[in-house]
């Protein structure tokens, strides 16, 4: 959404207005960051991000319905959800074994998600991980690792991501008695956002800027339902509106 190199902004604005004319009334704006929500906080003070009705943050493991205020509070019955199978502590030990990890902010250390830099590249970084997944389970751990931008590694509980984030959306609105009628477009950049893509159903958009993990995956997985923009961040994100017909082309 966010595109660090408009300055001005354009691009956010121009999409932020579309939502506001032609789908707040009856659409559901949800922002899926692997940001925590201190995080996000500071970045909505440094762009005209708009108002969401849902905000998952910290790689999914974290769902707010209320995303207001200064400490709103996180749904429950997610929290309830992912601490099946899941010991932090464990984790943290598990990763800790490893010198080619280095622990992220003290803000990015969540219940839910533990936080690290990888200083391996390439091979080396995916025998890395292959290793701490395998140490994770040998400790008895059921835990997922997802690795982004190159260099980002979040260990999550088994049942979590922006992807199961998602889906338990879904059901929240199903339960609920709703329905979407024109269905669900996912928008990503990351190695995070590769289990948003795979939600049955929803329809996709890679913004060109994306890491090589996500481009990857979508060139391995070709379908109508995903849409490779050729614009940046918000304005990919516009463009993917109007391909698949959800408002007018310019």
């Amino acid at each position: 959404m966010v595109d660090h190199h408009d300055h001005d902004n354009k691009a956010l604005t121009a999409f932020n207005q579309l939502w506001e004319s032609k789908f707040a009334k009856d659409s559901l704006l949800v922002f899926s960051t692997g940001r925590s929500h201190a995080l996000y906080t500071d970045l909505r003070k440094e762009v005209p991000l708009g108002n969401p009705d849902v905000l998952v943050c910290s790689v999914g493991t974290e769902i707010f319905f209320e995303a207001t205020g200064a400490s709103p509070e996180a749904n429950q019955e997610w929290k309830t959800e992912l601490d099946q199978g899941w010991n932090r502590q464990e984790a943290i030990d598990a990763a800790a074994k490893f010198s080619e990890l280095k622990a992220q902010d003290a803000s990015e250390q969540r219940p839910h998600k533990l936080s690290y830099h990888l200083s391996a590249k390439g091979e080396d970084a995916q025998n890395v991980i292959s290793q701490l997944q395998e140490a994770l389970k040998a400790a008895g751990v059921r835990a997922k690792i997802i690795y982004s931008g190159g260099m980002d590694v979040d260990i999550l509980p088994e049942g979590a991501s922006k992807g199961e984030g998602l889906k338990f959306l879904l059901r929240q609105i199903k339960e609920a008695g709703n329905e979407q009628k024109d269905g669900v477009m996912v928008c990503g950049d990351s190695g995070n956002d590769v289990e948003l893509f795979a939600v049955p159903g929803v329809r996709g958009c890679m913004v060109v800027n994306a890491h090589q993990e996500l481009k990857q995956w979508c060139d391995a997985h070709p379908s109508p339902d995903l849409f490779q923009a050729t614009q940046r961040c918000a304005g990919g994100i516009v463009e993917a509106l109007q391909h698949f017909k959800l408002v007018p082309q310019n």
